[in-house]
């Protein structure tokens, strides 16, 4: 049975469902993005908008990936400004179609590149020399507690989010602290 988790709880499996009314999971408290980002995961949304993953610092720099009408956004400030790359389906709700999609984002220095399904979008490129994104803030998964740079949309994700790695590091959902409304599951239907 779905296990309504707040706080300091935890996913008790790694998959989690992510509800229209918030919810998000704290996977880390000092993330740090540094120069070099890979980051993968399943998702099986059922909005076409919301936050997926996001560290920010308290400066100017951040790490975010979103759906934006359907569209699935990367962006990264080293600190000289937003970096941003895309991939909108040919349908809006192409990834809204009841199956697994992987999305998959490399930070590598000052360049952002994006595949969602190993389809490649091609890179954001920032300015040369300023290529480390300096954080060490929370990592948030599935939504944000509150607004960040670089979001660009005010809906909350909802659906599921799975299998999620960090430079090839397989991360345990059960590790991160839950706030909101989010189930160990991930419903059929």
């Amino acid at each position: 049975r779905d296990k309504l988790v707040t706080g300091v709880q935890t996913c008790a499996l790694p998959i989690c469902f992510f509800y229209s009314d918030g919810g998000y999971i704290k996977l880390s408290d000092n993330f740090h993005v540094g120069l070099d980002l890979e980051v993968s995961m399943d998702i099986k949304p059922r909005s076409h908008s919301g936050v997926l993953l996001s560290v920010a610092s308290a400066k100017e720099d951040y790490f975010l990936i979103q759906m934006v009408d359907g569209e699935i956004i990367c962006s990264v400030n080293n600190g000289a400004g937003k970096v941003r790359t895309s991939l909108k389906p040919a349908r809006s709700n192409a990834l809204c179609d009841g199956g697994w999609h992987n999305i998959k984002a490399v930070k590598a220095k000052n360049v952002v590149t994006l595949y969602v399904d190993g389809v490649p979008t091609y890179p954001g490129i920032g300015q040369a020399g300023i290529s480390s994104t300096d954080t060490n803030d929370p990592l948030y998964i599935g939504g944000i507690p509150v607004s960040y740079k670089g979001v660009e949309t005010s809906e909350q994700y909802v659906g599921c989010i799975k299998e999620i790695t960090l430079n090839k590091s397989l991360q345990s959902l059960n590790e991160g602290t839950i706030f909101g409304r989010v189930t160990n599951s991930c419903p059929k239907t």
